[in-house]
């Protein structure tokens, strides 16, 4: 989705696409900056590029961070997790979270090389 924006596909946002005035400025923002459209977009092709490489874990790990901005968005700004526009971003922690929990003994490394 973030590539088929930057590429012009698909028409710029309007207020009707958001449930409140502070959500569809917010959108705007960041889309005069041209700045955070970009890096969702090289994250999601790079993401991509890592499923296809069979690295299913780092893929996931790399997008978690624009996952979790995405929910927070809706959570926050535009009206709550259970409006339409939230959908695709309850998806997307829904999966994170399974493959988190699937992957649970490989992430343990991460916390445990604090310890050292």
């Amino acid at each position: 989705m973030p590539v088929l924006g930057i590429l012009g596909i698909f028409p710029p946002p309007t207020q009707d696409l958001y449930n409140t005035d502070g959500a569809f400025n917010f959108i705007l923002v960041l889309m005069e900056g041209k700045y955070i459209p970009y890096i969702n977009a090289l994250v999601c092709i790079a993401g991509i590029i890592l499923m296809c490489m069979k690295r299913t874990l780092l893929a996931m790990l790399l997008t978690l961070p624009l996952t979790v901005n995405v929910v927070a968005f809706h959570a926050f700004l535009d009206g709550g997790l259970l409006t339409g526009g939230a959908v695709l971003g309850n998806i997307m922690a829904i999966i994170n979270v399974y493959l988190i929990w699937v992957n649970r003994e490989q992430l343990k490394v991460l916390g445990e090389a604090d310890r050292g």
